[in-house]
């Protein structure tokens, strides 16, 4: 192994050299020592040293990821095997380690290594009982490959996949908050567009012949949507899981047949925005008359329930979601329907601010009645812990008096933020505003200068149909084959 070292920390140079290199220059030295490194049979690269450690132990992946990269993938390769030289005590460590502190730089022309790492990362995981434990890593891999999280990949749908079923759903949130502006195409990049070019959009290191993320299915793309507006329904973040879940049921579908997923995510939808807004919202307009059609017929009794939870009293409410127990059953969204049934005083509650700027609790009691039971709390000492535990979470704007008169006061202008809170919301959404104005900076150059989205409006405009009834604002993705029948295949 002695006789190999030079060639494995050949690149980059360490310390780094006064003067950078350039984008080309970095790009050729990055590409001959990925070749000789391969050149290097994984027998040799699991020779330990003449002290005694193993590549693994002296390689840091943070500097000279390519070399760590290989020698990480010979030891699992081996070690699936079954060989009995190599140990793998350390294994779950480096692993992780690994997807912990690789080279962002670096990582970018190893896409299909990478990819099979966080694969084995999950199938490690799984195999121990433990799935949930590869949740962070594969996350925080994702960030580290693409730091805008633009790009949507096949491993977003194995994150989301395994966030679902391990119940670990905070550490996937991360994530799950960077806006999707692209989809991985098999388009390569062009000549001029070097991968180390730390300028440019993921959609030029992230295609699907690249190795990191196969091409999506049109169904996948919806059961993302999906199953992320599902983990921020577990989490409880109620506005973002109502946009995810309309990101999904207002996704470009072709001829303006809906799926199953998209039937689904409309059902969720509506339950959020009763506990979200305490009201039935209105179909975003992008949204075609063909599927919104669809939407209303199939998910009646869900829109009957909201229609209920805003003007209908809770004895009502209460009679519809028992008759439709089966459905909600059936449907998985038994758990939301109990939330509504819970929220439904609440939304009285404030509702009462419209009225109102002062109340007794005592007042309160009376005025307001629980959908969960039918009737009003048992004792005005309940409705005061509900209005307490209200005001705590920030979902009521107001005050309460102390005892023994308990007078509770709505704020007009809504909840106020501290300073320090003011500050940090203002400075996140500022990096996120600055962020998204890049991308669509650089979306806006793409689709009104590439030949894909010259294709898709001339497609448009020989077929005759209008962009808007179709719910599209993009490229065309690809609808042949397996997708041609989503209603029966989208599970």
């Amino acid at each position: 192994m002695d006789d190999f070292l030079p060639k494995l920390l050949s690149f980059p140079q360490h310390p780094p050299p006064t003067t950078p290199l350039t984008d080309t220059q970095y790009d050729d030295c990055i590409r001959a020592q990925i070749t000789a490194v391969k050149s290097i049979p994984d027998s040799k690269l699991l020779v330990h040293t003449s002290s005694g450690e193993s590549v693994l132990d002296f390689i840091n992946p943070a500097i000279n990821t390519v070399p760590y990269t290989f020698t990480l993938l010979a030891t699992i390769t081996a070690l699936q095997k079954g060989s009995k030289t190599v140990k793998g005590d350390n294994l779950w460590d480096n692993m992780t380690g690994f997807l912990a502190t690789f080279d962002p730089r670096q990582i970018r022309y190893l896409g299909s290594e990478l990819s099979t790492i966080i694969e084995a990362v999950v199938e490690f995981a799984r195999q121990r009982g433990q799935s949930g434990a590869a949740v962070a890593p594969v996350s925080n891999a994702l960030l580290r490959y693409d730091p805008t999280g633009g790009m949507l990949t096949s491993k977003h749908l194995v994150l989301v996949r395994l966030a679902l079923s391990s119940r670990q759903l905070a550490d996937a949130v991360p994530t799950l908050d960077k806006p999707i502006l692209y989809f991985p195409t098999a388009q390569k990049p062009l000549k001029s567009k070097l991968l180390c070019n730390l300028s440019n959009s993921p959609n030029v290191y992230i295609t699907s012949d690249g190795g990191f993320s196969r091409k999506l299915k049109s169904w996948e793309v919806l059961e993302y949507f999906l199953y992320r507006g599902m983990i921020y329904m577990g989490t409880r973040n109620w506005k973002k899981a109502h946009q995810s879940l309309e990101d999904a049921f207002t996704f470009p579908t072709k001829d303006g047949v809906v799926s199953k997923i998209q039937i689904d995510a409309y059902k969720k939808w509506v339950l959020v925005g009763l506990l979200l807004k305490g009201k039935l919202l209105g179909l975003p307009k992008v949204t075609g008359s063909g599927p919104a059609k669809s939407f209303h017929i199939i998910a009646k009794p869900y829109e009957a329930v909201a229609q209920i939870f805003e003007s209908g009293t809770a004895t009502r409410l209460k009679a519809e979601v028992d008759v439709g127990n089966v459905i909600w059953q059936n449907d998985c969204n038994m758990g939301l329907i109990l939330h509504v049934l819970a929220a439904y005083q609440k939304n009285q509650i404030r509702n009462l601010a419209s009225i109102y700027t002062k109340m007794s609790i005592q007042e309160v009691h009376t005025s307001t009645t629980s959908a969960e039971t039918g009737a009003r709390l048992p004792n005005v000492q309940a409705t005061e812990t509900l209005v307490r535990s209200m005001i705590a979470d920030g979902s009521l704007p107001a005050t309460l008096s102390a005892s023994p008169n308990l007078v509770l006061s709505f704020s007009l202008v809504g909840q106020v933020l501290s300073e320090p809170q003011f500050q940090r919301e203002l400075a996140a959404s500022t990096t996120q505003i600055k962020a998204l104005t890049d991308e669509i900076k650089h979306t806006d150059h793409m689709l009104t200068h590439e030949k894909d989205y010259i294709k898709w409006l001339q497609k448009q405009k020989n077929s005759g149909k209008n962009a808007a009834d179709l719910g599209v604002g993009g490229m065309d993705m690809d609808w042949n084959g397996d997708d041609e029948d989503l209603m029966a295949g989208a599970y």
